[in-house]
C-alpha cells in the first residue's frame, strides 16, 4: 500500500494553491507548516452596522456621460492620423509596383487592330528612299496583349499593315528593327522602344507617297505583327538560306540574318543534336553602288560571322571608281539573271535548303514570278523555274 510522506504531500498542497483558481474571501492554501492566510479584502459589515455615508445620494453620483467611459484627449486625431498615413503607403505601393494609377500605356503593337504610332525620326537614306522610325510602347507588366506579339516575332519574320487614312487603304512593310528598352519609365509605368521601317517613294504608290509626306510628331496607323515566314519552327530546319533582294527588298532578309545571327541556335533547334547553325547567302542587286541600303550594317555582320554569312552585291551600274580590293569580290555588275544566279545557287539542296525572293515586281517576274496580293505565293516562273526548281523550294514575300 502506497503511503504519502510529508515531503509529497507538501508538494501537493502548493501545486493546488496556484492551480485551482481563488475566491475573494477564501482562504489561500498554503504547504503544511505555514500559517493559514485569508484575503485581505474587506468583508461587508452587517446589515445595521455601518455607518450612513455622508453627501449626496447614489443616483446623483451617476457620471454625465451616461456611464461611458471617457477616451483620452486627440485619440480620434491619432486614429486619424493612422488612417492617412495607411491610405498614402496603400497608395505608394500602387505606385511603385503596378500600373493601376498610372495612365493606359498607349502606342503598343498589336495585330488585332490598327494602332496610331508617332514618328520620332525620319532619316534619307538615298534620293527616293528613307527611314522612319516609329514609337513603340510595351507596359511594366507583360498581358495577353504582349505575350502575343511575342509569339509572332519569335516564329520568324513577320510585318506590320500600315494604312492610309486619307483613302482608307494599306501597304505591308516588314520592319528592319524593333526594340524596347527593359526599363520603366516611372511617370507613364511603360517601356518605350522603337520600329523601323525603309520605304521608298513610288510615284503612284499611295502608301509610300502617305508616308515620305508624313512629319515628325505625326501619328500613323499600323497593325501587327503579321507573321510572313516561320523559321523557328523546331520540326524544320535549313542546311543554308539563299536569299535575293533588290531595293528595299533587303528588308525582310536583313530582319531574318540580324536576328538569325543574334540567337543561339538559329535556325531552328533540334531536340537530340541541339542548334543547327544555317549558312545565310545573300544576292542582293541594286541601280547603283550607292542605292545600297544597310551596307554598312551588312558589311559588319558578315565580318563578325564570316562562316555564316555570305554576300554578293550585284549593281546595274558599275562604280565610278574602282572597288578597294576586298570589295571587289563582293561587288558585281549586272542583274539577276539566269547565269548569275545558277552561280549563286550552287549546291543548293532541296532537301535542306530553301530560297527566299523579294524587290520590286520586274525583279520577281524576272527571277521567280510575281507574287499575287492576298493569293498566296502564285506559280513559279523565271530562272528559277528554268533552274529546276519546285515552287516547295522558293518562298516569295
Amino acid at each position: 500500500m502506497f503511503l504519502p510522506t510529508v515531503g509529497g504531500l507538501r508538494r501537493y498542497a502548493a501545486w493546488r494553491s496556484l492551480a485551482r483558481p481563488q475566491r475573494l474571501g477564501t482562504p489561500v492554501y498554503q504547504p503544511f507548516g505555514l500559517r493559514r492566510q485569508y484575503s485581505t479584502e474587506e468583508k461587508s459589515a452587517p446589515l445595521g452596522k455601518t455607518e450612513k455615508a455622508e453627501g449626496p445620494a447614489e443616483s446623483d453620483q451617476r457620471p454625465e456621460n451616461g456611464g461611458k467611459k471617457e477616451r483620452p484627449p486627440g485619440t480620434y486625431a491619432i486614429w486619424a492620423m493612422e488612417a492617412v498615413g495607411a491610405t498614402a503607403a496603400f497608395v505608394y505601393y500602387l505606385h511603385l509596383y503596378t500600373d493601376l494609377l498610372k495612365p493606359e500605356v498607349k502606342e503598343c503593337l498589336t495585330p488585332e487592330k490598327y494602332t496610331p504610332l508617332t514618328l520620332v525620326a525620319k532619316e534619307r537614306l538615298t534620293h527616293d528612299t528613307a527611314r522612319f522610325r516609329f514609337r513603340v510602347n510595351r507596359p511594366r507588366f507583360d498581358g495577353d496583349q504582349e505575350k502575343l506579339v511575342d509569339s509572332v516575332v519569335q516564329q520568324g519574320v513577320w510585318a506590320v499593315d500600315v494604312k492610309d487614312h486619307a483613302v482608307q487603304t494599306f501597304r505591308t512593310y516588314t520592319p528592319v528593327a524593333y526594340h524596347v528598352s527593359e526599363s520603366v519609365d516611372e511617370d507613364t509605368g511603360a517601356r518605350h522602344g522603337h520600329m523601323d521601317l525603309v520605304v521608298k517613294r513610288y510615284p503612284s504608290g499611295s502608301v509610300s507617297r502617305f508616308l515620305h509626306d508624313t512629319r515628325v510628331g505625326d501619328q500613323v496607323e499600323m497593325r501587327g505583327p503579321i507573321l510572313s515566314w516561320p523559321f523557328g519552327n523546331k520540326n524544320r530546319s535549313y542546311r543554308s538560306i539563299y536569299m535575293i533582294a533588290g531595293g528595299t527588298g533587303i528588308a525582310p532578309m536583313y530582319q531574318l540574318i540580324e536576328r538569325h545571327l543574334a540567337s543561339s541556335g538559329s535556325g531552328g533547334d533540334s531536340a537530340d543534336n541541339g542548334p543547327i547553325a544555317t549558312e545565310l547567302r545573300l544576292l542582293y542587286g541594286s541601280q547603283s553602288e550607292s542605292d545600297i541600303l544597310y551596307r554598312q550594317e551588312l558589311d559588319a555582320l558578315a565580318r563578325a560571322h564570316p562562316d555564316r554569312l555570305k554576300i554578293q552585291y550585284l549593281v546595274d551600274r558599275a562604280p565610278s571608281s574602282p572597288p578597294a580590293a576586298a570589295e571587289e569580290s563582293s561587288l558585281l555588275t549586272g542583274r539577276p539573271d539566269l547565269k548569275t544566279i545558277r552561280q549563286f545557287t550552287d549546291g543548293f539542296d532541296k532537301n535542306t535548303d530553301i530560297v527566299l525572293v523579294c524587290g520590286p515586281d520586274l525583279m520577281l517576274a524576272s527571277v521567280s514570278g510575281v507574287r499575287p496580293i492576298n493569293a498566296g505565293q502564285g506559280p513559279l516562273a523565271g530562272s528559277l523555274r528554268e533552274l529546276g526548281f519546285s515552287a516547295s523550294s522558293v518562298y516569295k514575300f
